[in-house]
C-alpha cells in the first residue's frame, strides 16, 4: 500500500511550481502600462519577496532535517558556554567561522521561551536577507537602468524558486553573504576599506565570499587602497574568531582550521560525479575518485585562477564576480545544494539580456534539481520508502544535476569567449 501523502511537502511543491510559472511572467514582462515609481517598486518587491519566502516558512513544519537539527545543536552549546568547535557532538555541524550561530542561539532561545518551532524561526535571518537582496539590486540597477527594468529586475531575484529553496525551504544562511558582498561591491568606489569590512562581514558568516575578492582587489588601482581593502575584509574574521575565542575559550587555531578544511559533498555535482559512479560500478577503478578526494581542492583553486587570469581580472566588479561564481560551479569538486543560490543576485545585477537568458535557462535546471532533492532527500527521505537509499542517490538523486552543471559549463564558455562589452558597468 502506498504511504500516505505529505501535505506540508505536497503544499510545498506546489508552492515552488506557482513561484516559476510567476518567475517566467516576470521573465517577459517587457511593458508597462504605466510608470511606476521608485517608492511603489520597492513596497511591491519587498511585500512579494517576504510573501513568497514567509508563506512556505509558515506551512512546512520542517526544514532541512540535517541541518535545522545541526542549528540547534550548535545553538544549544553556545547558550551553554561551550566549544562548538571542539564538542564531539557538534563534530561536523558548523565548519563556518563564528557568526550564524549567534543567531542560531538567539532563535533557540526564543523558540524555548516562547514555545515556538524552531525551525520557523531560524529561517527568518535568510529569509529577510534575501527580501533585502532583491530591494537592493533595484536600488542599485534604478541608478543605470530605466525604474520598470529596475523593478522587474527586483522580481526577478524576488521570484526566483531557487533562493525560496535555499532561504525559506532549507533554511541555509547563503543569502547573507550575497547580499553583505554585494554592499561590498556597491562601496569599493567610495571606501576600499568599509568595502573590504563588509566582505569581511560576509566571510565571517560563509567563507565563500572571499571568492570576490581579487575582483575587488582589481578594481582599485594603487597598492593603498588595496592594502585597505585586504586589511577590512581580514580584521572582521579575525576579530570575530578572536572574540569567540575569548569568550568560549577556544583554540583560535581550531576556528580556522575548521573553516578552511570544509571540503564536503565530493561526487556530488559536476564532473566528479563521473569518477563516483566509476568507483560505484566497479571498485576497483575507485583510485580517481580517491585522488579528487585528496586534491580536488587544488585542481578546482588552479582552474579558478586560470579563469580570473583569462578573463575575470579584465571584467568589472560584479560580472568578475560573476565569471568566478559560474566558474566555480563549472569546475568545483566540492558542492552543497544551497550554493545554487549564489550567482542568481549577481545575474541579475549584470542586468543586460544576454545574462538574463543563461538565468532563465540555469534556473530552470537547478529547479529542477532542487525540486527532486528537497521533495524526496532534503526535507523528507521520501525516496528511501520506494528503493534503497545507496541506488536512489548515485542513479536519480546525483545525476538530476548534471542539467544544471552543463548549462553552467555552456555559460562559462560564453563568459570566457565573449569580448567586452563597451557599456559594461557592473
Amino acid at each position: 500500500m502506498p504511504p500516505s501523502v505529505n501535505w506540508p511537502i505536497f503544499l510545498g511543491i506546489i508552492w515552488a511550481v506557482i513561484l516559476l510559472g510567476l518567475f517566467s511572467a516576470a521573465f517577459h514582462l517587457t511593458r508597462w502600462p504605466t510608470q511606476i515609481s521608485l517608492v511603489w517598486a520597492l513596497i511591491i518587491v519587498t511585500v512579494v519577496a517576504l510573501c513568497a519566502r514567509l508563506i512556505p516558512n509558515l506551512f512546512l513544519p520542517m526544514g532541512a532535517g540535517y541541518d535545522i537539527e545541526s542549528y540547534q545543536i550548535v545553538g544549544n552549546l553556545v547558550l551553554h558556554r561551550k566549544d562548538v568547535y571542539t564538542s564531539q557532538e557538534a563534530l561536523r555541524r558548523h565548519p563556518y567561522l563564528p557568526l550564524q550561530m549567534y543567531w542560531m542561539a538567539f532563535s533557540l532561545w526564543l523558540a524555548q521561551t516562547f514555545d515556538i518551532p524552531f525551525v520557523k524561526i531560524v529561517r527568518l535571518a535568510p529569509i529577510l536577507a534575501d527580501a533585502g537582496i532583491a530591494v537592493w539590486l533595484i536600488l542599485r540597477l534604478h541608478n543605470r537602468l530605466s525604474l520598470p527594468l529596475a523593478f522587474r529586475s527586483g522580481l526577478l531575484y524576488a521570484l526566483n524558486p531557487i533562493t525560496v529553496f535555499v532561504s525559506a525551504y532549507h533554511g541555509q544562511f547563503d543569502a547573507i553573504p550575497v547580499l553583505l558582498t554585494l554592499v561590498a561591491i556597491e562601496m569599493i568606489e567610495v571606501s576600499p576599506l568599509r568595502s573590504g569590512l563588509w566582505l569581511g562581514l560576509g566571510i565571517l558568516d560563509k567563507s565563500w565570499p572571499v571568492l570576490a575578492l581579487p575582483s575587488l582587489l582589481a578594481t582599485v588601482r594603487n597598492w593603498r587602497q588595496r592594502f585597505s581593502l585586504a586589511v577590512g575584509c581580514f580584521l572582521i574574521p579575525a576579530l570575530g574568531t578572536a572574540v569567540y575565542a575569548l569568550m568560549f575559550k577556544a583554540s583560535p587555531w581550531a576556528i580556522i582550521h575548521r573553516a578552511i578544511s570544509y571540503d564536503w559533498g565530493i561526487g556530488v555535482w559536476g564532473y566528479t560525479y563521473f569518477f563516483h559512479l566509476l568507483a560505484v560500478l566497479n571498485p576497483a577503478y575507485s583510485s580517481p575518485f580517491a585522488f579528487l578526494i585528496h586534491y580536488g581542492r587544488y585542481i578546482t583553486l588552479t582552474l579558478l585562477g586560470g579563469v580570473w587570469l583569462w578573463r575575470a581580472r579584465k571584467e568589472p566588479t560584479g560580472s568578475g564576480v560573476l565569471t568566478v561564481l559560474v566558474a566555480f560551479f563549472a569546475t568545483t569538486h566540492a558542492f552543497s545544494i544551497q550554493y545554487l543560490m549564489w550567482p542568481i543576485a549577481f545575474a541579475v545585477l549584470k542586468g543586460d539580456q544576454r545574462t538574463e537568458q543563461w538565468l532563465l535557462r540555469y534556473t530552470l535546471g537547478a529547479f529542477a534539481y532542487m525540486l527532486l532533492t528537497y521533495s524526496t532527500l532534503i526535507l523528507t527521505p521520501a525516496i528511501t520508502i520506494w528503493m534503497p537509499w545507496n541506488p536512489a542517490n548515485t542513479f536519480i538523486i546525483r545525476p538530476s544535476a548534471l542539467p544544471a552543471w552543463l548549462v553552467i559549463v555552456a555559460w562559462l564558455v560564453e563568459r570566457l569567449i565573449m569580448s567586452k562589452h563597451a557599456g559594461d558597468r557592473v
